[in-house]
């Protein structure tokens, strides 16, 4: 078994609805406009109201109120809106996940945390593509629910054993199935189409400096994923986090991105601002999104 292997068995399962599919054919088509993506948006006015709270949100940042769907695609861009889409509506996938694994909102809640922290950061540092970041944060962690919904015997090993030797999943994951959760999620999102760097960023965020390339986007998603571990279980209760002490692979993630301790908890205190608005808007207790 590959990592490919077992993400092709959710592609088979999984089709995009048609109407994301024609907005997507739009965006990926040299021919399609603006008004050709909105006329196709306004046909589901649950997706319109998203498309809108998120392009008037803290993580876009725009000034003043953004009222049209014409001025929300320009401000979110084609690119970005259509990762989103795909990604957003490929998770619901895993809706069925059994809760003996994993509860799927406090799982959504801490994958759109890291998606906030990333593009936050990505900002901070002027990345032209800082949109991008934000997919690689929320489907950091995707690969898990692809063990938890195709190999759940097994997966109950993988956390069996982790918990009676006291190590990491990761260790476990490796030694019975050859691949870990990240390997696997990259995959998928090869499978989905999805950006290089996403499936760079997603592939490596466990080990940072071992990427072969996309080193920022590796070192963001590698911080993203440990801020919003961090974050999420605290927003919703409203509770004060817990210091974030960086171990040595996140402060070399941290210097080779320029930032300081300084710099971090800064970010890490925006994000848990922006964290709860958007949280709201893409995953209002639901287990599925769009």
């Amino acid at each position: 078994m590959t990592p490919q292997t077992l993400a092709g068995e959710v592609t088979h399962l999984f089709t995009l609805p048609d109407l994301v599919m024609r907005a997507c054919a739009v965006m990926d088509s040299p021919s399609g406009s603006a008004r050709d993506l909105v006329e196709i948006i306004e046909l589901d006015a649950g997706l319109a109201a998203t498309v809108l709270r998120l392009a008037n949100s803290a993580l876009y940042g725009h000034p003043g109120r953004v009222e049209t769907l014409s001025h929300a695609v320009a401000i979110i861009g084609h690119k970005a809106l259509r990762d989103l889409m795909l990604a957003t509506s490929a998770v619901k996938t895993f809706r069925d996940i059994p809760p003996e694994f994993v509860d799927m909102d406090s799982f959504w809640d801490n994958s759109i945390t890291s998606g906030v922290f990333a593009k936050l950061l990505a900002r901070r540092l002027r990345m032209a593509d800082a949109e991008t970041l934000f997919i690689a944060g929320l489907l950091h962690g995707v690969g898990r629910l692809v063990f938890y919904a195709r190999r759940p015997a097994e997966y109950r090993e993988v956390l069996r054993l982790a918990r009676a030797d006291q190590i990491d999943p990761v260790v476990i994951e490796r030694r019975l199935f050859g691949f870990s959760y990240a390997e696997l999620g990259a995959a998928l999102l090869e499978a989905w189409k999805l950006p290089e760097k996403l499936r760079v960023a997603v592939r490596h965020h466990l080990e940072p400096a071992g990427a072969p390339g996309f080193e920022r986007e590796v070192a963001i998603t590698h911080l993203a994923s440990l801020i919003g571990a961090n974050l999420a279980p605290c927003l919703k209760p409203r509770r004060e986090p817990e210091p974030y002490l960086p171990d040595s692979r996140a402060e070399a993630a941290m210097r080779g991105l320029g930032l300081d301790d300084q710099a971090l908890e800064a970010l890490r205190l925006e994000t848990l601002e922006a964290s709860l608005e958007v949280i709201e808007i893409i995953h209002p207790g639901a287990t599925t999104v769009f």
